[in-house]
């Protein structure tokens, strides 16, 4: 009866047998962001140069069969800094998510402007030429070809060197601010002309102040196209 008492105790306090952990090295979720990464670059993802600027420690997880889920980054692409987020999956649930960061660089051939120009010029008076820009560190929509800028003007100066934005430019007013436009007064089916001056920019129908000549104070005249304003009385 002892005897039989000291083997129970021996395999009560017998460490038991726990199943092995498994170790995910950090350059595993790395190597499987980098590759979405450049999956999702698309056709500039071969000319792309790509670095790693944080990475996730190695991480542990439970047994069972591993998979590595590294997820298509949000936003626009390509941009200067992408973060990758990499599921590591156990059996098909997620056991733990970490984040691999990017520095992206990719040289493409875009239109730039040759000379520095003001705000308000037209696209005829600009000097563009195509120029190696890196576009993930361009923040708005390129100008893909001239012909994109019709009926536009700068909104603002630019510099020579500067990749051409659509952001860059803005529609030309059909009534510019101090324009000389022609005032149409109507009375019931009395209709007169006259000219005057735009108080502020407008677009057809819109309604803008004008001050009409020989007046000490603007009127509002709705524009009913380009250089021409109708007052209702």
């Amino acid at each position: 009866m002892v005897f039989a008492t000291m083997l129970l105790a021996a395999a009560l306090t017998r460490p038991s047998s726990s199943p092995a952990l498994q170790t995910v090295a950090s350059s595993r979720m790395v190597a499987a962001a980098q590759a979405r990464l450049v999956a999702s670059l698309g056709s500039d993802g071969a000319n792309a140069r790509i670095s790693v600027v944080g990475k996730p420690e190695d991480v542990t997880v439970l047994p069972g069969h591993l998979a590595l889920d590294a997820r298509r980054p949000a936003g626009r692409l390509p941009r200067e800094r992408v973060g990758i987020p990499v599921d590591v999956s156990v059996n098909g649930e997620v056991a733990r998510r970490a984040t691999v960061w990017f520095a992206v660089s990719v040289e493409r051939d875009v239109l730039g402007y040759s000379t520095d120009a003001p705000r308000g010029s037209l696209p005829a008076a600009l000097k563009l030429a195509r120029q190696d820009t890196d576009v993930a560190a361009v923040h708005g929509d390129l100008v893909a070809d001239p012909s994109q800028l019709e009926g536009l003007r700068l909104r603002h100066a630019v510099l020579a060197g500067s990749p051409v934005l659509l952001e860059d430019f803005e529609r030309i007013p059909d009534v510019d601010r101090q324009e000389r436009v022609e005032v149409i007064v109507a009375y019931g089916a009395i209709r007169m002309r006259t000219k005057g001056t735009a108080q502020s920019p407008g677009g057809t129908g819109d309604i803008v102040p004008i001050l009409v000549d020989g007046a000490d104070a603007p009127v509002h005249a709705r524009v009913t196209s380009k250089g021409v304003v109708e007052v209702d009385q």
